[in-house]
């Protein structure tokens, strides 16, 4: 038997068994000295989605202990002392010694608010400072977790509620909860405890980053949404995530959660059901107007934080501790969801479940408790009869668990969640060094002229973010769907080691390609004026793969005619947005002719005084009238939802004044209007 390294007067117990068969139920009963009392709660976490099977469990355990209450869950994985477990039923025997224990079930009522008014309007005294702590439990499918502790709290704002929704592996098929008495597929159970003096701490980790840019939720009712970002929530996903993702909701959606921000703390929201008019209904309310992100898990931080947990409930009574903590960090995970959860089982025992959503207790000031429904968060319960805390642990609990992690697919899955979070901080502090940039020239530039100036900049710059997001979605998907394909070969026991390996050479491949890409953007918008050497066919591909996306979008025809082999001495950076101004206003007049062909032409060669760059387009002749004005500011003849038409003066600015160079515009035919950038020569190493 394993030594225990805690030293602490016990009053109340726990004891936790990995049920198998009746003759091991009884076997542990006796050896446990199991009271059959109404102080005696039994919690039982079972993967098991067979009502029979459950009804078999209970009428079982009766046999023995007929006194005691039970409430129960359907799973996503169990937590006993050996840490996370699958395909198993846990029960969790926890007896009292001046606690009275009262359990409940009730069924899902009209909605969600009244359910969680009405079920604790069950409980006696349910208002007394006698009622300190409920255990609760709810389906995971149809009960709105959130508005059930809205209704709870509006009756008791103090009371501690604890517990989560059930899972069913990802299925998303039917959950149950129960009690000795009642089973339900869309309902809640609860067991209250009365006692004053029990000792209750919760905590919760979190630490999972945000990634790209903030959505607008522009129509939701509670938990169900229907628009974000002027899309369906399904075509949302499948936007920034890849086709597959309608095909993988709402399973993938756990791991893919939307996160906002409610009263400065980052909450996620999973997804439960995918509905035929393309919305999705989510574990919790997200409110319309709010901004969303996608969030992803950083890994590390997720172990750091298990072991901060630890050292957090060393300060508080502690003889039973209950983890309720979600399928999403068991997926992420995998075997080592116990770096974080197995530490906790040198301070108590330990059980719990993964859930579909966990439920978290905090207090303010005034003792008053707001409770939330969380998701992807480990929540924990410590609770104690006495006042005595832990005297000793042992001197290893941080540095046994702090082992190097050799799983090479976990160190894979750690640098992907390394390399998102870094590029888009990358990114983010980017957009906002552009805007700074952008307060800055307004501030210098008091005179008209000038002020128009930089708002062309500031519309240049939203169209270059614009791009940015283009180039991003495609290898984000690869990524995405790459890691959903092995899934689903592991799930059909089709996995093989070349199928695996396909799977992180894509990835490799498609992060490299993530890696490589800021260095483009972070190029487009350096500051830096300073001339540097650089080869044509270089400065022009790396403008391209900017645009490259929206090129392939609109099925652009790209024709390259390179034959300029002096390497041009330029300000990288603004020669690219140059570039960019130009082959952008191509892409959107050929998207208004809409041809079967469109295409955008590159010829670069030398002459004998200047270095030459003709950009072609064959979405028709510039008017007559028009092509003296082009250059000028002010001047455009778009409107707002085809482009800013705003960066020929920029450029012509950029390339006389800047570069000492000229640039111009004519016609070929009725089809091709022609763009010349000419440099001379004395800014080039011949």
């Amino acid at each position: 038997m394993r030594h225990k390294f805690y030293i602490q007067r016990m009053s109340m117990r726990t004891v936790t068994l990995e049920y198998k068969t009746v003759q091991d139920l009884e076997q542990f009963i006796t050896e446990n000295d199991i009271l059959d009392s109404e102080n005696t709660l039994l919690q039982i976490f079972t993967s098991s989605n067979d009502k029979e099977y459950i009804l078999n469990l209970i009428q079982n355990i009766l046999l023995f202990l007929p006194n005691v209450n039970i409430i129960g869950t359907t799973t996503s994985g169990e937590i006993s002392n050996r840490g996370s477990l699958i395909d198993s039923t846990v029960i969790s025997f926890s007896t009292f010694n001046s606690t009275k224990i009262s359990t409940k079930l009730l069924n899902l009522e009209d909605d969600s608010y009244h359910t969680g008014i009405n079920f604790i309007n069950q409980f006696e005294n349910n208002n007394s400072d006698e009622l300190k702590l409920i255990i609760t439990f709810t389906d995971g499918l149809s009960t709105n977790g959130e508005e059930f502790l809205a209704g709870v709290s509006s009756v008791n704002n103090k009371v501690t509620i604890a517990g989560g929704m059930a899972g069913d592996y990802s299925k998303f098929e039917k959950t149950y909860v129960f009690t000795k008495d009642s089973i339900t597929s869309s309902g809640v159970v609860g067991a209250a405890f009365y006692n004053k003096n029990l000792q209750v701490y919760t905590d919760y980790s979190f630490d999972w980053e945000t990634v790209g840019k903030k959505h607008l939720v522009e129509k939701s009712e509670k938990n169900r949404v229907y628009q974000i970002g002027g899309k369906t929530p399904v075509d949302f996903y499948k936007y920034y995530l890849g086709e597959d993702m309608g095909r993988l909701l709402p399973a993938i959606g756990i791991e893919f959660p939307l996160v906002m921000n409610k009263d400065g703390v980052n909450i996620a929201r999973a997804v439960l059901t995918k509905h035929d008019d393309g919305s999705l209904s989510f574990a919790g309310n997200i409110t319309e107007g709010s901004y969303v992100q996608f969030g992803h898990g950083d890994i590390q931080m997720i172990i750091n934080k298990g072991l901060n947990s630890v050292k957090s409930i060393l300060n508080h009574p502690i003889e039973s501790i209950f983890i309720y903590s979600c399928m999403a960090r068991k997926a992420l995970l995998q075997q080592d969801i116990n770096l974080e959860i197995l530490p906790l089982k040198e301070l108590a025992p330990i059980s719990g479940f993964f859930t579909y959503g966990e439920f978290y207790n905090s207090k303010n000031d005034n003792n008053d408790t707001t409770n939330k429904l969380l998701n992807q968060t480990m929540t924990v319960l410590a609770i104690s009869e006495n006042n005595d805390k832990i005297e000793k642990v042992s001197p290893n609990i941080f540095h046994n668990n702090l082992k190097e992690i050799d799983d090479i697919n976990l160190h894979r899955t750690q640098a992907l969640s390394i390399l998102i979070e870094k590029t888009t901080k990358e990114l983010e502090e980017l957009n906002q060094t552009l805007e700074q940039r952008v307060k800055e020239e307004v501030k210098r530039n008091i005179e008209k002229d000038e002020m128009l100036q930089v708002v062309q900049m500031q519309a240049q710059l939203g169209e270059m973010i614009e791009m940015i997001i283009h180039q991003w979605r495609q290898p984000i998907s690869a990524i995405t769907s790459s890691a959903s394909s092995a899934q689903v070969y592991k799930d059909s026991d089709m996995l093989t080691d070349d199928i695996l390996d396909d799977t992180f050479n894509q990835i490799i491949k498609s992060s490299e390609h993530l890696n490589n890409t800021i260095e483009d953007f972070r190029e487009l918008f350096n500051t830096d004026k300073l001339f540097k050497s650089i080869n044509p066919t270089t400065l022009i591909n790396k403008s391209l793969t900017i645009v490259n996306p929206i090129i392939s979008k609109y099925k652009i025809k790209l024709q390259k005619e390179y034959d300029s082999h002096n390497h041009i001495e330029v300000p990288i950076g603004l020669m690219m947005q140059v570039i960019l101004n130009i082959v952008k206003n191509a892409i959107d007049a050929l998207v208004i002719k809409d041809l079967d062909e469109p295409i955008i032409k590159i010829i670069t060669y030398d002459t004998d005084q200047n270095n030459i760059i003709e950009i072609w387009d064959n979405g028709g002749a510039i008017p007559k009238e028009i092509l003296p004005k082009i250059f000028k500011k002010k001047f455009t003849t778009k409107d707002k939802k085809t482009g800013t038409g705003i960066g020929l003066d920029m450029s012509k600015t950029i390339i006389e004044t800047k570069i000492g160079g000229t640039i111009t515009a004519h016609n070929v035919g009725e089809d091709w209007a022609v763009f010349t950038i000419s440099l001379p020569k004395n800014n080039c190493n011949l």
